[in-house]
């Protein structure tokens, strides 16, 4: 099991534009991925040497490593063909106020921009805003756009279509998941059509790098017809019919000159893992994501497939709603807690591939990951003890396909080691709709979430009592505040502080259970180049689809 050290981001705050960093001395399996990254094409020699002197490789020891690595990878990006991924279904949508999953972050970062984007290196830098200025509370923040960028529709992209796009998301009566992000904004200004000003109620060092969130997608003022979503970013729309087949093609005035590479990119959707696995191989597709760890093996050893294995936040959650029987009752949940087998998920699903979890979403790629929190002890009579105490023998938990990797593999696992403690009757659900008709409404059900690029990020949006996406209704005053003061705190020392207590809350009491954090886990047909990695999500972070990758 490669468990991997903490080495999030840290937000440094100044006059200038702020940028975000990442340090810390890696081992030679961080070398080995930026090989096999630098082999496929998704760094630079230039972007290798960068990366391995941060690992803390000297420069003749990296050139040593390239030397061996060999000469035919210093390919030069090819413009030209269409990109084929399996991906959609019927919830699939490119309206930012509406977006939910995976998908969805493919496509807004492909359709559109966002003030920044975050690098595979967790540095922020900009998109649309060229730079960017805070005051010393940071409480005031204020983005510069860049000269020249036109929407699809040949429209100049200005500083009011990025208040109206942000605006939207905490408009009265928005259901936006990214409402609780911007929950501090109390005024969003353009007080010239290059300048965005943003004013926050309490301090937020990390906000450039939630800018960088999918769901802040900037479209044109006054646009709403999303079924033919007009943005600024690398491809346009040329159809977009859920479930059946989405295509977008390259946009020919995108600002970074040269890119994207691709003519368009063409998703397909594919019913299960599965079927996903079976269309790689067959070149029916060329990338596929949330790959099954029982396929790991046999992908490594394709010479047709590059295989990557990436460190992340990623997880696949149980999800015990606070708010209803029987999930309410904090008996049962400690039985739930510790009737999970945290070890046989991660050999059994996750074939040892991943790091065991606490039942918080906070793991070891998070900066203010705190160590000292523990997993409940695997204790089936223990389990009983506490369902015995909430008066049940038996409960369901419903899954589906779609509600994360392996989430029916992980309940039947579940299921397997609860008993003697209690039947846990698995329901599985079809994909299309889940979100809607089933996460969220009944009392126990499996979910999947990409990591976040900073702690608040993840806390702001799904355990605050507010939060758009507060999946176990879990939260109190008490808590919110906590949240709150940790986001503005300055004092290293006390906001690390601030949210162990949070994450030892969250443990003891909390409804979200967690067995494994999962390993980002995708494969693309070799003559996929440019695909870089990346610690937040799927598909480079779902940003590589859109301006990085290139066919050989």
């Amino acid at each position: 099991m490669f468990v991997p050290r903490p080495s999030a981001p840290q937000s440094l705050c100044n006059s200038g534009a702020a940028r975000h960093r990442s340090s810390g001395r890696k081992d030679m399996s961080d070398i080995d991925s930026l090989v096999r990254q630098y082999k496929a094409g998704a760094l630079s020699r230039r972007g290798f040497f960068k990366r391995a002197g941060a690992f803390g490789l000297l420069v003749p020891a990296a050139s040593g490593i390239l030397a061996m690595a060999g000469p035919a990878f210093a390919e030069q990006p090819k413009r030209g063909g269409w990109l084929r991924i399996a991906q959609g279904n019927t919830d699939d949508t490119a309206e930012p106020v509406r977006m939910t999953d995976t998908a969805d972050a493919v496509y807004g970062n492909a359709i559109y921009q966002r003030l920044t984007r975050l690098l595979p290196s967790l540095e922020v830098e900009g998109d649309a805003a060229e730079e960017w200025s805070v005051n010393d509370a940071a409480t005031e923040w204020t983005f510069k756009l860049r000269s020249g960028l036109t929407f699809h529709n040949g429209q100049s992209v200005t500083s009011a279509d990025v208040v109206e796009s942000l605006s939207r998301h905490i408009a009265e009566g928005s259901e936006s998941p990214a409402k609780s992000l911007l929950s501090a904004v109390t005024a969003l200004e353009a007080p010239d059509p290059m300048t965005v000003k943003i004013t926050l109620s309490s301090g937020n060092a990390d906000l450039p790098v939630i800018m960088s969130d999918y769901h802040l997608s900037i479209h044109p003022e006054g646009f709403t017809d999303f079924a033919h979503a007009i943005g600024s970013g690398p491809f346009k729309v040329m159809e977009f019919i859920p479930g059946e087949r989405i295509v977008l093609e390259r946009f020919e005035n995108y600002y970074e000159e040269g890119k994207p590479y691709l003519d368009g990119v063409d998703f397909i959707p594919v019913p299960d893992a599965n079927a996903t696995l079976s269309a790689l191989l067959a070149d029916d597709v060329d990338i596929i994501y949330d790959v099954p760890a029982f396929a790991a093996d046999q992908l490594n050893t394709n010479s047709s497939v590059t295989l990557f294995n990436v460190p992340s936040g990623s997880f696949t959650n149980m999800v015990m709603m606070v708010d209803r029987a029987p999930t309410n009752d904090p008996n049962f949940r400690k039985g739930v807690k510790h009737a999970l087998d945290r070890e046989l998920v991660l050999s059994q699903v996750f074939k040892g591939i991943g790091t065991i979890s606490a039942d918080t979403p906070i793991g070891p790629t998070y900066k203010y990951w705190c160590s000292d929190v523990k997993p409940a002890e695997y204790d089936p009579d223990k389990a009983k003890f506490y369902f015995d105490k909430a008066g049940l023998s038996g409960f369901d938990l419903y899954t589906s396909e779609t509600a994360g990797a392996s989430a029916n593999d992980i309940a039947l696992t579940f299921q397997q080691s609860a008993k003697g403690a209690a039947e846990v009757n698995v329901i599985k659900t079809p994909s299309d709709g889940y979100w809607s008709h089933t996460w969220m409404q009944k009392p126990m059900t499996m979910s999947g979430w990409n990591a976040r690029p900073t702690v608040d990020a993840f806390l702001s949006i799904a355990h605050m009592k507010g939060g758009s996406w507060n999946e176990t209704m879990w939260g109190t005053d008490e808590t919110d505040a906590m949240i709150v003061a940790a986001r503005a705190e300055l004092n290293e020392d006390k906001r690390r502080q601030m949210y162990c207590d949070l994450q030892h809350m969250m443990n003891e009491d909390g409804g979200f259970v967690n067995a494994v954090f999962q390993n980002q886990l995708s494969a693309a047909n070799t003559r996929v180049k440019g695909y870089a990695p990346h610690p937040v999500g799927s598909l480079g972070g779902f940003f590589s689809v859109g301006r990085d990758i290139w066919l050989a």
